[in-house]
């Protein structure tokens, strides 16, 4: 992509001169070693646009690898035809002309990457294009074993910094979940201060460890709304399911009290750990998910009751960039996070890049984030080939945007550029008190 603005040129070769931080990733592992050349095209979120594009049952074929890849090209190649404009098209055609000087997808072009496909799950192979990608340091929410992390055990992928997911932490309904997430403190627990206390505990030691913040994905699960019941609510379901192993409380009729309870505490315990909170809002991975629950505006009355409490909204609240703007503006510890959305949906990002700065403080957005290794595929590994093209594109909105509000006078071209070593570096570095 480019912009049409006379400092555009100025601006991206800035933008692509600094290291940045990727503020949210999912790599369990380094990879992926490729075995044919449809999993470099089909890999992570792209797939579920061939999903879109044709059926479930088709993109799932093109996962299969126990099926020659040469049987598999007459289902990408009409899938392709169908959304090879979308935003994670263009990191795929950014991956093909980088990693296997491709100009455009063909069985040809296949027959030829399969000659060159990387082993990628290669520390070194792994490193050199994150380098390359000038990507200096990734926020990876990998959910690690907990007593890996307690031991001081556990190896991160390159530049990778853990978070702390709570989702299965607030979200318990039975006396075994309960006793799971404690077990790497070697007891049991039989009471909710118990149980609160084990997970402070817990939560300290992943800090020791070095984790930057926690982070909560509940809105696939759940709606944002998350309401204040008292300690007595919250305590009534818990005591009912730990005074019988075989119970199972229901959602939402019966956990929800004790899981908006628990939610509410965590909040303030990240407060006084001074960790900040990453929180999933908006479009939600995969298909038929419905994001009504998921827009973060229903967690206004939340923001109140924790003002003392940084979070990290993700995702650019997309598609409802007003009600994050909102937040953004209103709120002083609330900052915007675009990570995923710039290859998502490009141009809403390029156009909230530039509402964003008329309207919120500059030093409150967070520009990149590659958000891959979430599905899965291969291992959950963390695709640093797309998260180089991926960061090549969040550079050109961010770019885009800012060239086009220096040509109309809004500032000046060093300002712009302040501004974008702020979103792409020094806003997320500050934040996540990284010391970069």
């Amino acid at each position: 992509m480019k912009g049409a603005a006379q400092s555009y040129h100025d601006l991206l070769d800035y933008c692509q001169s600094i290291y940045i931080i990727d503020c949210h990733d999912h790599a369990m592992h380094t990879g992926p070693k490729y075995t044919d050349p449809v999993q470099v095209v089909v890999g992570e979120y792209f797939h579920t646009d061939l999903a879109s594009a044709t059926s479930a049952e088709e993109a799932q074929l093109l996962l299969d690898d126990t099926v020659a890849w040469e049987k598999r090209w007459p289902i990408l190649e009409k899938a392709w035809a169908r959304t090879k404009h979308t935003g994670y098209a263009q990191v795929t055609r950014r991956v093909l002309r980088r990693f296997y000087e491709e100009d455009g997808l063909s069985f040809e072009a296949l027959q030829r990457m399969q000659e060159r496909l990387p082993d990628l799950s290669d520390v070194d192979a792994y490193d050199a294009v994150l380098e390359e990608a000038k990507i200096l340091l990734r926020i990876e929410d990998v959910w690690p074993d907990t007593g890996e992390i307690l031991a001081g055990t556990y190896t991160p992928t390159p530049r990778g910094k853990v978070v702390i997911s709570l989702p299965d932490l607030h979200a318990i309904r039975s006396y075994a979940s309960v006793q799971e997430i404690v077990a790497p403190l070697g007891r049991t627990v039989s009471t909710l201060d118990e149980y609160l206390n084990a997970c402070r505990e817990i939560f300290e030691g992943f800090k020791s460890y070095g984790a930057v913040a926690f982070k909560d994905q509940s809105a696939y699960t759940r709606a944002l709304d998350y309401g204040n019941p008292t300690r007595a609510e919250a305590e009534a379901v818990f005591n009912w399911f730990m005074a019988d192993p075989l119970r199972n409380a229901s959602y939402p009729q019966q956990t929800r009290p004790l899981d908006d309870y628990l939610f509410n505490t965590f909040m303030r315990m990240a407060r006084d750990m001074d960790l900040p909170v990453q929180i999933h809002t908006g479009h939600l991975a995969g298909l038929w998910g419905d994001i009504r629950g998921a827009n973060a505006v229903q967690m206004a009355d939340f923001f109140l009751r924790h003002r003392q409490t940084r979070f990290d909204l993700f995702h650019a609240n997309w598609p409802y960039s007003g009600e994050a703007l909102y937040l953004c503006k209103n709120f002083p510890n609330v900052m915007v996070d675009f990570c995923w959305t710039n290859m998502l949906d490009p141009i809403y990002c390029q156009n909230m890049y530039r509402q964003a700065l008329s309207s919120v403080p500059h030093g409150k957005i967070f520009g990149f984030g590659s958000d891959l290794g979430a599905h899965g595929f291969y291992g959950h590994s963390g695709y640093p080939d797309r998260a180089w093209a991926h960061a090549q594109i969040a550079r050109e909105n961010i770019a885009i945007a800012l060239s086009d509000m220096v040509e109309i006078g809004y500032l000046g071209l060093d300002e712009a550029k302040e501004v974008a070593y702020g979103w792409l570096f020094a806003n997320p570095n500050a934040f996540y008190r990284l010391g970069l």
